[in-house]
C-alpha cells in the first residue's frame, strides 16, 4: 500500500492506495502553528479504515506547503551568500542578498585560471557563523575546486550546513544556480525540524515504511536526501495537484487546470495528456531559481478568501484567508458563501451564507455575482499573464518553429474542495467545458501518494582535458578511451543508477534532458570535444488512480 499526505494551506489530506484502489481517505484541519498535530490527525483519520495498515504500508510520500510558504511570506531571516564571479560579471540586484566576493575564477573551460587570495579575505576567515550559508561560483560546475576551498574554511568559522551551487544544479546559468544555493540555505532549519516531526509523527504510529518528499518537478526524494537540497520541497502543493490529475483523470484535449483550496487557486497547463513543465527553473520571490517546476503560477483566491467591498462598489477577493465560510460557522462573509448564495454550489447553512452578504448592502445574489465577478477576472488576469509567458518561450525544435508554442486551452479541470464551484463560473466565463473528476477532493494526496522516485545530475567531458565531472558527486575523473556521447550517456546513467541502490529508489526508467556537443577550436583546427549533457530519472506517476468520492 502507499500512503500520500499533502500538508495544504487550509486542509491537510491523506490517501491509502492499494495499486489503482483508493482504500481510505481523510481531510483534516492544517495547523500551522504545530504541523505535528495535523500530521497526526491526518494519520489517525485514515489508518484506522484499513485493517493493519501501518505495518502493510510500502512507502509514504509527503507534499507540504511549508516551504513555500515560509519563503513568500517573508518569514525567514537572510543567511551568508559567498560568490566567486570572477571578471566581467556584476550580479548585484539578482540575488536575494548582498553577497560577499571572493577572488579567484574559473573559465568557461573549467580552467582555474586564478585562485582564492586569501590574505584578502582575513574578514571572512574571522567571520564567526552557526547556522547554514551558500557558496556558489561562476563557472563551478566544470570545476568545482574554488567552491570545496570555501566550503572548508567557512566549517572552520563555524557553518554547520554549506550549500554548493554546483551541487544542487549542473547547469551553466550561475545566478539560477547562486539563488537555488541560497534558498536552499534559507529553508535549511525550517525543513529539518519539518523532517524530524514528520519522523517523529510516524515512528508514534508505529510507520516503518520509506518516507519521501514531492519535489517541484512532480518526483519524490526520500526525507533523508531532501535535506541534502530543501529548495527542491518548493512548490510541492501545485506539483501534488498536477500529479493528482494525472493519476485521477489526465485530459485528452489542451487544458488547464485548477486546484482550488481554501487559501489558494493553482494553476498549470496540459497538452496531449501531460503536464507542460517549465522551459526554465522556478522562480522564487521574483529570483530565477535551477528547481525544475511544471509550468504553473498561484495565487492567492480560494474557498475561504476574505471580500474586501471598494470605494466604487467593486470587489476584491483574498488574498488574505478570512476562516470558514459563514454558512459552516464562520464569523464573515467568504468567497464559499457568495458561491452558496449564487447557486454555484449547496453544503452548510444557506441562511447563513445570504445573512453574511448582507453586510455589503444591495441584495445577497446581486453582490454574490459581483463577488464571483471579481474572482473569476483575477484568476483569467493569471491565466492570460502565463499564455503569453509560454508564447514568449525559446523555441528549441522543427517542431516548434512550424507549429509555434501558443497554447489555445479546450477545456478545465478542476480539484481541490473549493473547485465545484468556482471552476463552473470560470467556465462560464472563459467560454470552456469543466471537468471535475472523480477523487478531487483529495487529488493532491492521491498524486503525492504515486509520485515517481525521481534524480537528476549533469555530465560534462572535455576531451582536449581529458576528463569529465559529474558537479552533483563532487568528483573530476580521467576520460575513458574513445569516448563518445553514447559514453557520456552511459557513465552518467550508471551513476545515477547507483544513487538508486544507495537510497532505496524502486525506479530505474531514465531520460535525457538536455544535450549539447560542439568542438574546441586551436589555430584553425579541431582539438577536441566538449559534451554537456543532462539526465534523470523520470519523474511522474506510478500508475493511474481509480477514484471516489466522500462526503467530508
Amino acid at each position: 500500500m502507499l500512503l500520500g499526505i499533502d500538508v495544504g494551506g487550509t486542509f491537510t489530506d491523506a490517501v491509502l492506495l492499494d495499486k489503482q484502489q483508493v482504500l481510505a481517505q481523510a481531510k483534516v484541519p492544517t495547523t500551522y502553528d504545530d504541523v505535528l498535530q495535523c500530521l497526526l490527525a491526518a494519520l489517525d483519520a485514515v489508518l484506522p479504515q484499513v485493517a493493519n495498515a501501518a505495518q502493510r504500508l510500502q512507502r509514504v510520500v509527503i507534499s507540504s506547503t511549508i516551504v513555500t510558504n515560509a519563503l513568500t511570506e517573508h518569514k525567514l531571516e537572510p543567511v551568508f551568500l559567498a560568490v566567486i564571479t570572477g571578471p566581467g560579471m556584476n550580479i548585484k540586484g539578482h540575488v536575494p542578498v548582498e553577497p560577499y566576493y571572493l577572488s579567484g575564477y574559473v573559465d568557461h573551460r573549467g580552467k582555474i585560471t586564478a585562485q582564492i587570495d586569501w590574505l584578502k579575505h582575513r574578514d571572512l576567515l574571522n567571520k564567526k557563523g552557526s547556522a547554514s550559508c551558500a557558496v556558489s561560483g561562476k563557472f563551478a560546475v566544470r570545476d568545482p575546486q574554488l567552491e570545496f576551498q570555501v566550503e572548508h574554511e567557512l566549517k572552520k568559522c563555524g557553518y554547520k550546513k554549506i550549500f554548493l551551487g554546483s551541487e544542487l544544479s549542473g547547469e551553466l546559468n550561475f545566478v539560477r544556480r547562486t539563488n537555488s544555493a541560497y534558498f536552499a540555505a534559507q529553508v535549511y532549519e525550517l525543513f529539518k525540524k519539518f523532517s524530524q516531526r514528520i519522523a517523529k509523527a510516524l515512528v508514534e504510529r508505529q510507520i516503518s515504511a520509506p518516507v519521501h518528499i514531492l519535489k517541484a518537478d512532480g518526483g519524490t526524494l526520500p526525507l533523508e536526501v531532501a535535506l541534502e537540497q530543501p529548495v527542491e520541497a518548493v512548490f510541492t502543493g501545485p506539483a501534488a495537484s498536477v500529479l493528482g490529475i494525472e493519476a485521477l483523470a489526465a485530459p485528452s484535449v489542451n487544458s488547464i487546470s485548477l486546484d482550488v483550496g481554501g487559501t489558494t487557486t493553482d494553476i498549470a497547463f496540459w497538452e496531449r495528456g501531460l503536464p507542460l513543465m517549465a522551459k526554465r527553473g522556478a522562480f522564487i520571490n521574483g529570483y530565477p531559481t535551477a528547481v525544475r517546476s511544471f509550468h504553473m503560477r498561484s495565487i492567492g483566491i480560494g474557498g475561504d478568501s476574505r471580500i474586501h467591498k471598494l470605494a466604487d462598489g467593486s470587489y476584491q477577493v483574498g488574498p488574505e484567508r478570512e476562516g470558514p465560510a459563514a454558512a459552516v460557522g464562520g464569523s464573515k462573509a467568504t468567497l464559499s458563501d457568495a458561491l452558496i448564495v449564487a447557486g454555484y454550489v449547496k453544503f452548510g447553512d444557506e441562511q447563513k451564507a445570504w445573512q453574511a452578504l448582507q453586510i455589503f448592502g444591495g441584495e445577497p445574489i446581486t453582490e454574490a455575482g459581483k463577488i464571483i465577478a471579481s474572482a473569476v477576472a483575477a484568476i483569467q488576469r493569471v491565466i492570460q499573464e502565463m499564455l503569453v509567458e509560454w508564447a514568449k518561450q525559446p523555441v528549441y525544435t522543427v517542431d516548434d518553429v512550424i507549429k509555434g508554442t501558443e497554447f489555445v486551452p479546450e477545456q478545465l479541470i478542476g480539484v481541490g474542495g473549493g473547485a465545484p464551484g468556482l471552476i463552473k463560473a470560470l467556465g462560464e466565463a472563459m467560454q470552456l467545458p469543466v471537468d471535475i473528476p472523480l477523487g478531487a477532493m483529495v487529488a493532491n494526496a492521491v498524486g503525492a501518494a504515486v509520485a515517481r522516485p525521481t534524480l537528476s545530475a549533469g555530465l560534462r567531458a572535455d576531451t582536449t582535458d581529458g576528463f569529465y565531472i559529474i558537479p552533483e558527486s563532487g568528483r573530476r575523473e580521467k576520460l575513458p578511451h574513445h569516448f563518445n556521447k553514447q559514453t557520456a550517456e552511459e557513465l552518467l546513467r550508471q551513476w545515477l543508477l547507483c544513487q538508486t541502490e544507495e537510497w532505496l529508489l524502486p525506479d530505474r526508467e531514465t531520460e535525457l534532458i538536455s544535450y549539447e556537443h560542439f568542438n574546441t577550436v586551436h589555430g584553425y583546427y579541431d582539438t577536441g570535444d566538449i559534451y554537456s549533457l543532462r539526465m534523470q530519472l523520470k519523474p511522474g506517476i506510478l500508475h493511474k488512480v481509480q477514484g471516489r468520492e466522500v462526503d467530508f
